[in-house]
């Protein structure tokens, strides 16, 4: 119960310090997305509002890695950037800024400990605190998407904490506007 209360704690401050970034009356998917929930697709044509989050299906055939965008990492039931982590997203947010023609997906993930549930709301904390940084940095918030992926798709499957550290992750996609 105690660390349920935490996690609630966590969410809520991290949507109360997003939505006072862009003092939006409240939450707005991409273009082609509104009106929709997660996971569907839609013909909207009205624009994003800057401190909205926005989760979109990702699919292989519309997304890709780059090398240039490596993965984030974070600290068991956490969804802080760490120090090491935010010098790495300075450099993602250069990039994604000289490529003003790139969307770029990111994914949450989360180990394989906790309930289902908890890991989807985990990986959702992290992708956002990762789009929330980029935004800070410059990147324009419509090309900004974040999915969770909860404990789905791990890097590494072994039950240790080696292996649980690298599936704790933001990963980045991108896709031409």
């Amino acid at each position: 119960m105690k660390v349920q209360f935490h996690v609630v704690a966590l969410s809520s401050a991290l949507i109360m310090a997003t939505g006072l970034t862009g003092c939006d009356s409240g939450p707005s998917a991409p273009k082609g997305l509104q009106g929709q929930s997660a996971g569907t697709s839609a013909t909207a044509t009205e624009q994003p509002r800057e401190s909205a989050a926005v989760t979109e299906p990702t699919t292989a055939a519309e997304y890709k890695a780059v090398d240039e965008l490596r993965n984030v990492h974070f600290d068991l039931d956490q969804a802080k950037i760490r120090s090491g982590d935010a010098k790495l997203l300075q450099g993602h947010a250069r990039w994604l800024k000289s490529q003003r023609t790139m969307i770029v997906m990111i994914d949450g993930h989360a180990d394989e400990r906790g309930t289902d549930e908890h890991n989807m709301r985990l990986g959702e904390q992290r992708a956002n605190a990762v789009r929330g940084y980029l935004i800070a940095q410059g990147v324009e918030a419509d090309r900004v998407m974040t999915a969770s992926q909860g404990e789905r798709n791990p890097t590494c499957s072994d039950h240790n904490e080696g292996c649980w550290n690298k599936n704790r992750r933001a990963e980045f996609k991108i896709k031409t506007r």
